[in-house]
């Protein structure tokens, strides 16, 4: 047993608590806090419906809990992302003693087909970016923004909190401080991205007291919300009507063409962030023939027996 020897006295709600404090003692994103809290929510409400004085749930009311979702119109994906929450939760209870074994041990979270994410072609990007107009402020702001999504595959959470002092024109690196799980990475720009940042930098202008690399015309950092608005009516511009362009969409489209131009999936991993190499794996299924081309290119045999 662990620290908890009242285990029969210990509700759902107090259980909730525990979890919270924990999770807040090791300094979890606050994204990651608020899709747990959503997640446990949820199931509190379902159980409180048969009795206002609920316990652990056990692995039955799990699966009630489940079907009562997809019941209500959630998609699996939804239902996999919370019920994934509410593992990492009955874990814990289980790590702590206040459980013998994790309810969710017996409970199978429902599968998603396997989809693939939207990318861009190479035409569609020239069509977005030629939209800037980069002799304006906010142009060449807003060019600066998409060739970071496109360059280097950050996500919005992350450009958002990027400041002056992560940038390093004079090594081409970008230091991603305040990565998924907070773990810190650096991702390297091409020769389009210097150009671009270097003339940001220049109509950013450094008087304003703000830290933050991409700021408002009134000096203020740029928040996620912000962002979306840029990329969403830059598209709106560009009339790229048969596609969604999203930060997100940018960053699968860096991803799945640094895999058709030759790069290798170790190190596109570093450069995402991915804890997983399976997560990476998916772009190379995206870049399909392209995969093909830059093996036919680099193979090692080739090269080596190029003159016999």
């Amino acid at each position: 047993m662990g620290e908890f020897d009242d285990v029969e006295e210990l509700s759902f709600q107090e259980a909730v608590e525990v979890f919270s404090l924990y999770c807040k003692s090791k300094g979890l994103a606050p994204r990651t806090l608020q899709t747990y809290s959503y997640a446990l929510e949820g199931l509190r409400d379902f159980l409180t419906q048969f009795s206002n004085e609920c316990g652990i749930p056990t692995p039955n009311q799990l699966r009630a809990y489940i079907v009562h979702m997809l019941n209500r119109g959630l998609s699996r994906q939804t239902v996999r992302v919370r019920m994934r929450s509410i593992r990492c939760f009955c874990n814990f209870l289980e790590r702590e003693g206040i459980v013998e074994v994790s309810p969710m041990g017996f409970v199978e979270i429902p599968r998603v087909p396997e989809e693939y994410p939207t990318v861009l072609t190479e035409d569609q990007v020239k069509r977005l970016l030629k939209e800037c107009k980069r002799n304006t402020w906010f142009g060449a702001r807003n060019y600066a923004i998409l060739l970071t999504f496109l360059d280097t595959g950050m996500r919005i959470g992350e450009l958002v909190q990027l400041d002056l002092e992560d940038v390093s024109l004079q090594n081409l690196v970008i230091r991603v401080r305040r990565g998924k799980g907070s773990k810190e990475r650096y991702v390297f720009m091409g020769r389009a991205l210097f150009r671009a940042i270097r003339k940001w930098l220049d109509v950013r202008g450094f008087s304003t007291p703000e830290r933050a690399f991409f700021v408002t015309r009134q000096g203020n950092r740029m928040n996620i919300r912000g962002i979306e608005r840029v990329v969403s009516e830059i598209a709106r511009r560009t009339r790229l009507n048969e596609v969604r362009v999203t930060p997100h969409i940018l960053r699968h489209t860096f991803a799945t063409h640094y895999i058709k131009n030759g790069g290798d999936p170790f190190s596109l991993q570093r450069l995402l962030g991915h804890s997983d190499i399976k997560t990476t794996m998916i772009y190379v299924n995206l870049a399909g023939v392209g995969l093909r081309e830059a093996h036919a290119k680099a193979s090692p045999v080739d090269r080596i027996l190029a003159n016999e």
